[in-house]
């Protein structure tokens, strides 16, 4: 697998790295090459992850990274591969191994290219779009991750495009929990929650997310209220603003923790009563699946979330859901309400079962099987 994508220091990171560890296991010798913040490799069994150092974690950073094109250059002529899975930052390095070794493809879709304001915004979308585009007539599949949309972006037939949900991470599938809510936010240190009604907000703080207006409407709706905690957890370019936001307004029933290690998050999760999925109705995350969102659903909580495509997508209407068309303090303080009713919903292996490593790498082992018989 080539990638210029540094998931691996991503949140989603290690749910990725169980997805291919698990296809690793039916079979396969995967090496995987991707930039790191460290020349570092990792071995887990079949599996090979090597990250090669780059200045900067960024995209312009790795995309005009010359020693990291060189050794995945490297890679492709040492190995003369029948099979790619790249992400479309590599596409060129895939269009080489098509013409040197008529190498099938399937391009790999993480992400897309959102967040970014202004004239960046613009070139990003449109080389995302472009490589699409251009990737349309050499590769057999793309593999979407917890996006949906491709089609749209890049005129692309459905029958070539294959959506599965961010698998979940291993961290959640074997949490067993018995401890009472309170109990695990004073193992946690958070003590100032305890005996509170708590909402969770977590993950990448963004202002066009929509986080500012969120704490508006929470801080309007509950104003006063002693009993109900919107607790914060996460990083982002707008840290900053939501602590500001909580000193300048004196606000007390907002809580905002710096990011926790992933291995901590079901306990976070099981401490808390209501989770939250917003994002703003915008081109950039109308079709996004937030893994958090499916964090939420394996453990059994109640959720809010944005009535979006993405977001109902991996919900199928489930009943631990309270959906949000808009965002106002009448809408807000009412889903709430009945958010509070569901607490008593257990979780289903069946969402377990749904959302593993596992079975995403069964879904990627067909389309790999059918390419290389192809091959053949």
């Amino acid at each position: 697998m080539f990638s210029l994508a540094p998931w691996l220091h991503s949140l989603s990171g290690s749910s990725i790295l169980n997805l291919l560890e698990n296809l690793a296991r039916l079979g396969y010798q995967i090496k995987v090459i991707l930039p790191s913040t460290s020349n570092k490799l990792i071995r887990r069994g079949s599996l090979s992850i090597i990250g090669l150092k780059v200045k900067k974690l960024s995209s312009i950073s790795t995309l005009f990274s010359v020693s990291l094109w060189k050794y995945l250059l490297k890679v492709l002529f040492e190995n003369m591969p029948n099979l790619i899975i790249f992400d479309y930052w590599t596409l060129p390095l895939f269009l080489l191994a098509k013409i040197l070794y008529k190498s099938e493809g399937i391009l790999i879709v993480t992400s897309r290219p959102v967040g970014r304001k202004g004239f960046m915004a613009i070139i990003f979308s449109l080389h995302f779009r472009l490589s699409l585009m251009i990737a349309k007539p050499f590769v057999k599949t793309y593999f979407s991750i917890g996006t949906l949309g491709l089609g749209r972006l890049g005129n692309i037939p459905e029958y070539k495009i294959i959506d599965v949900p961010p698998p979940l991470g291993e961290q959640f599938i074997k949490f067993n929990s018995h401890i009472c809510e309170d109990r695990l936010r004073l193992k946690l240190g958070l003590d100032i929650l305890l005996k509170k009604k708590v909402l969770l907000y977590h993950g990448i703080l963004h202002e066009q997310r929509g986080i500012l207006e969120f704490l508006e409407v929470f801080a309007t709706s509950f104003k006063g209220d002693n009993e109900t905690t919107l607790l914060v957890i996460g990083d982002g370019p707008a840290k900053d603003s939501v602590k500001n936001f909580i000193q300048n307004k004196k606000i007390k029933n907002i809580v905002f923790h710096e990011s926790v290690p992933y291995s901590n998050m079901p306990e976070i999760i099981e401490a808390s009563d209501i989770g939250l999925v917003l994002l703003s109705d915008h081109y950039q995350w109308r079709y996004q699946c937030p893994t958090k969102l499916i964090e939420l659903l394996a453990m059994g909580k109640p959720i809010i979330a944005s009535d979006l495509p993405g977001i109902r997508w991996i919900t199928e209407n489930s009943n631990s859901v309270v959906y949000l068309k808009t965002l106002t303090v009448s809408n807000f303080k009412e889903a709430v309400r009945e958010a509070l009713i569901k607490r008593d919903i257990k979780v289903h292996q069946e969402m377990i079962d749904r959302f593993s490593s596992y079975s995403i790498a069964l879904r990627l082992n067909k389309v790999v099987s059918n390419c290389c018989e192809r091959n053949d």
